[in-house]
């Protein structure tokens, strides 16, 4: 089973300029062939304009409408610690960016959400370490609760 987590988010950034962006900032990611994706040793990042159909999909379940789609993609049977590392990073960034945002692990279950300016990550979701080790990494205040899945 693949892992894969997808950021949807409302942004005034395209896809391009998301994975300019990550590229840039980010050590270790470097353009695919065709320079429509990215990738790492532990991950592969994509980047797409938000389908109507999952805009209309996140306006009825989650309240908002977003414009980029970023998805982060485990390659099996390499670094777990860098791949969640270097998903966070990213997601930090794409955050400093945007407005109102979900991160979803393999299309249903809430990693971390965003809406109205208040970060919450999912304390059912155990990626992250502890409290300790996500405020060494994670520069915007948060909160940890249970976030149950509408999708689910």
């Amino acid at each position: 089973m693949a892992l894969e987590y997808d950021i949807n988010l409302v942004t005034d950034i395209d896809n391009k300029q998301a994975l300019e962006l990550l590229v840039s900032q980010i050590p270790g990611l470097v353009w695919g062939d065709d320079h429509s994706f990215l990738y790492g040793p532990t991950e592969t990042v994509t980047a797409s304009v938000t389908r109507a159909s999952t805009r209309s999909l996140f306006e009825d379940t989650f309240r908002f409408v977003p414009t980029l789609r970023v998805g982060f993609r485990y390659v099996w049977n390499t670094d777990y610690d860098r791949f969640r590392e270097i998903m966070l990073q990213a997601t930090i960034l794409l955050l400093e960016r945007s407005q109102d945002a979900v991160l979803l692990f393999n299309g249903e279950i809430i990693v971390l959400q965003r809406f109205g300016g208040k970060l919450v990550l999912n304390s059912d979701y155990h990626i992250w370490e502890d409290d300790d080790w996500l405020k060494s990494r994670l520069p915007l205040p948060f909160e940890r609760r249970p976030l149950p899945s509408p999708l689910l």
